[in-house]
């Protein structure tokens, strides 16, 4: 959209929620787990989320392309790796025990209150899913004029 935003940084999320209710900085982008209470309170009010799919803990927000910047996501992710060269029949099994335990209430119980959704790939489709997200942030942060520190 060619929005200039200042990046604050901050230790963690919390200080920054506390700059934000006090009117020291006017919007930031944060995890469900610190924010949504604020705005469940009254305190804040979610501009949107930032995946392609609304958040089943706040179905009302939009997403940031539905609220005009027009494709538009970001997410945050983590993958499980092995050590290069490891075997493949190894690497089926421990991709097999991650999709179990994913699909455990166990984990149901532990990410839902975050507002994480758990997705999950197999080492193929993690492969091309880090690809494609290396060239999309690659031209972000080259459109953007970002250096390296």
């Amino acid at each position: 959209t060619g929005t200039y935003i200042l990046a604050i940084p901050y230790r963690s999320n919390p200080p920054a929620v506390t700059d934000l209710l006090g009117g020291q900085i006017d919007v930031m982008f944060t995890d469900m787990a610190t924010g949504l209470p604020q705005v469940k309170a009254g305190k804040l009010r979610a501009l949107g989320v930032t995946p392609r799919q609304r958040s089943a803990l706040a179905p009302d927000v939009p997403t940031i392309e539905e609220a005009g910047v027009k494709g538009y996501e970001a997410t945050y992710w983590f993958a499980a790796y092995a050590p290069a060269g490891t075997p493949a029949p190894v690497v089926a099994k421990l991709n097999e025990l991650l999709h179990k335990a994913a699909h455990s209430s166990a984990q149901a119980a532990f990410y839902q209150p975050t507002g994480t959704e758990t997705y999950l790939n197999t080492p193929e489709e993690q492969r091309k899913f880090q690809a494609v997200e290396s060239q999309k942030w690659g031209r972000i942060i080259k459109a953007a004029g970002i250096e390296p520190e």
